[in-house]
């Protein structure tokens, strides 16, 4: 009988002992990406008639402040406009069981698109080893969006799109709009192909941010990379 009560008490404590364990691992998964909070209008290069998608991996540290930028596709004067746009941005940083951690967070800067542009193949973040077992949103292709009133509305239109866990569009939220070059640059974002984000290799909701920069300029004088 002593035997028994010995054997029932030690597989109590090794249950008291498992328990906290397996409870912190488990929320480890209680993982929050990085969300925007306000932008600033991305100003066209003086003197270019250049269009085409920048894409940036943005790390945002915990304080919620704009660290290393990586290009993860880059063109020649557009890529320093997106840039300097993107550090003036403001972020709720990323979470890791309800405490603020650095993370990426993907951003696209859609520029002149006046100008029809074809599907741009594989455009999605290269893998940078991070502390953080996160990736961001990759961009597959991307489809144009036109400007449907090039002659009274021109600027910038910021969206933060929720992909889901399939790859999916699931939300869009217009941080910074024009009427009616937002409804143009969601119905153009809704066609962008995605691959999800993944955290510790399994596929989540994440959003990202895509700024469709809407040029002044006249068909004619525009160019594409």
């Amino acid at each position: 009988m002593i035997g028994v009560k010995r054997a029932v008490l030690a597989a109590g404590m090794a249950l008291v002992v498992a328990c906290p364990w397996a409870a912190a691992a488990k929320a480890v998964r209680r993982f929050e990406p990085v969300r925007v909070v306000t932008t600033a209008a991305t100003l066209y290069p003086d003197g270019s008639t250049a269009s085409g998608t920048v894409i940036l991996r943005v790390m945002v540290e915990r304080t919620g402040e704009v660290g290393t930028i990586q290009v993860v596709r880059g063109l020649p004067k557009l890529t320093e406009a997106a840039q300097r746009s993107v550090r003036q941005w403001k972020f709720e940083p990323a979470k890791l069981n309800g405490e603020r951690v650095a993370a990426p967070v993907l951003a696209a800067f859609s520029f002149n698109l006046s100008l029809p542009s074809p599907p741009e193949p594989d455009l999605g973040s290269p893998t940078r080893k991070t502390t953080l077992p996160y990736e961001p949103i990759r961009i597959v292709s991307t489809a144009p969006a036109r400007n449907p009133a090039a002659d009274v509305a021109f600027g910038t239109v910021t969206l933060q799109v929720v992909i889901d866990a399939t790859g999916s569009v699931s939300a869009v939220e217009v941080i910074d709009g024009i009427s009616p070059l937002s409804q143009e640059a969601e119905r153009s974002v809704r066609e962008w192909k995605f691959r999800p984000a993944r955290f510790a290799g399994a596929a989540l909701a994440s959003p990202m941010v895509a700024s469709f920069i809407f040029s002044d300029l006249p068909p004619a004088q525009c160019s594409r990379f």
